[in-house]
């Protein structure tokens, strides 16, 4: 009996060092990705204003559409209805005045129901990762949705909450 217990005890320790050593390796991964590969703020501005001519008060008199044949008309969140936000938080991440760019319980729950479903039923992208998709147009795979993960930490740190949610609703 005393064998077992000597046997339990060798093999929980090898489990914690080889899982402690794992979460090193990731945490210097992750550090010298986020020095080689620094968010590129530059892609966020990639969405050019429609060019427009006001008048001297500032009131526009003429509109035109862009260079990619889109009207651009950024607004503010102040000039949004507080109903479209509310509505785009709930609907698309409810905890994304919360989480840091991912939401590790939108991804557990992902995981579950794709697994159990043995499809892909449900997602688990927040609005950081939405304006890093939107930022840098991939296929949907895996490793995509790791490198939306990593941007949306990155944005989190170079942005605020409001500021992702305007950027959001003016691309999307």
């Amino acid at each position: 009996m005393a064998l077992l217990r000597n046997h339990a005890r060798r093999w929980l320790r090898r489990c914690v060092i080889a899982g402690l050593l794992l979460a090193l390796v990731c945490v210097v991964t992750l550090a010298l990705a986020w020095w080689w590969f620094p968010f590129p703020m530059e892609r966020l501005e990639k969405w050019p204003e429609s060019p427009r001519v006001l008048d001297r008060h500032g009131a526009p008199m003429l509109q035109l559409v862009g260079d990619d044949d889109q009207w651009r008309m950024p607004v503010s969140l102040d000039e949004m209805s507080p109903w479209l936000l509310m509505a785009t938080i709930a609907v698309e991440d409810e905890r994304f005045r919360s989480h840091v760019g991912v939401d590790p319980i939108a991804v557990g729950r992902a995981v579950l129901s794709n697994l159990t479903q043995g499809r892909v039923v449900s997602g688990a992208s927040t609005l950081s990762m939405q304006v890093c998709r939107m930022m840098d147009d991939r296929p949907r795979h895996w490793r995509a949705k790791i490198i939306e993960s990593f941007r949306a930490l990155q944005l989190e740190r170079q942005l605020d909450k409001d500021a992702i949610l305007a950027t959001y609703l003016n691309i999307a």
